[in-house]
């Protein structure tokens, strides 16, 4: 798996120290081939948690609970906002979840005629199981790595996921009509 990784980036880099005009171009396609990779390899991988935990909660369940517990208590409208899907869809989720026994609805401690909703202790055991075994999968997966290196991933996948953020709502108001990729200038 090394040499393949070394093998396209050798085809890629510039042997001379100098960039042609398209490397960067060729590296940001190269790195947007690869998220779309992880984020079919994660959903795979998300789907085998999920199948081995010993709770019966499906994988948007599971994402409203995570949301709860690491958030906190939160209004319908705001949890919709934390899993990005429609406020309908989660409130048919989150009913369940009530019934089931992992959600509760509380009073708004700022405004007691609005809702918040919590986990309940059954819903912090299912999030703590979740945790337990993804980060369980990780290190096992991450066991040859250094330190430095986990570090480091860490740290760039962090400021990706912040610059993802900031420009994910800009990304169809910025491009142009021929559907091609914004310019750094924007146009």
């Amino acid at each position: 798996m090394r040499d393949m990784e070394l093998s396209i980036m050798e085809t890629v880099r510039p042997a001379t120290g100098q960039e042609p005009a398209d490397w960067r171009n060729q590296q940001v396609a190269h790195l947007a081939q690869e998220l779309s990779r992880i984020q079919r390899t994660l959903g795979r991988a998300r789907r085998q948690y999920l199948d081995t935990a010993r709770h019966d909660v499906e994988r948007a369940a599971q994402a409203l609970i995570s949301s709860l517990a690491a958030g906190g208590p939160m209004r319908l409208g705001s949890l919709a906002v934390a899993v990005q899907s429609d406020p309908s869809t989660v409130s048919r989720q989150v009913s369940g979840l009530v019934r089931d026994g992992y959600v509760e609805r509380r009073a708004d401690p700022d405004d007691g005629r609005a809702v918040v909703l919590a986990v309940t202790e059954a819903g912090e055991l299912v999030y703590r199981e979740f945790v337990r075994n993804r980060e369980t999968h990780y290190a096992a997966m991450l066991s040859g790595w250094s330190s430095e290196d986990i570090v480091t991933f860490a740290s760039l996948l962090s400021r990706f996921d912040n610059e993802f953020e900031r420009h994910q709502a800009n990304w169809s108001q910025r491009a142009d009509a021929s559907g091609a990729p914004p310019t750094r200038s924007g146009r």
